[in-house]
């Protein structure tokens, strides 16, 4: 009996673990989520705040999807959006292209906003302005 409680109780903690963030992924968010909220403030849509992300952080994906909701302190403004959620795809074409897309349930095909051409590793490299010494 005492060992069927502690097996309980080990699957129990080993559940409870959080996953580790795929690092990819992680920098892949960091690019989505700049392009998309550098847009959203160019168009003074700043009162959009990320609500949901999918698929999430722990696993690499080609296409990620963002939902953003309008910020409820806004909701006295005369000003206020006529789209409470605003949904975007960030497409990452190969290691160096990512393009933005809103997607509208209104029209079949998404409308392309940003594309982002990154160069190659070994050219950001060049341009940093300054480098680490190792010793």
């Amino acid at each position: 009996m005492r060992m069927i409680v502690l097996a309980y109780i080990a699957f129990g903690l080993t559940a409870c673990q959080p996953q580790q963030v795929n690092k990819a992924a992680q920098q892949q968010h960091f690019i989505c989520k700049s392009l998309i909220e550098g847009f959203l403030k160019t168009q003074k849509l700043g009162e959009y705040q990320l609500n949901h992300l999918q698929p999430t952080l722990h696993q690499t994906a080609a296409k990620r999807e963002y939902t953003y909701q309008a910020s409820a302190d806004h909701s006295m403004k005369i000003n206020m959006p006529s789209q409470q959620n605003l949904k975007f795809e960030c497409l990452q074409k190969t290691a160096e292209q990512f393009d933005i897309q809103l997607v509208n349930p209104q029209q079949t095909q998404n409308q392309t906003l940003l594309s982002l051409s990154l160069p190659p590793q070994k050219t950001i490299d060049t341009l940093t302005a300054f480098s680490l010494k190792t010793q």
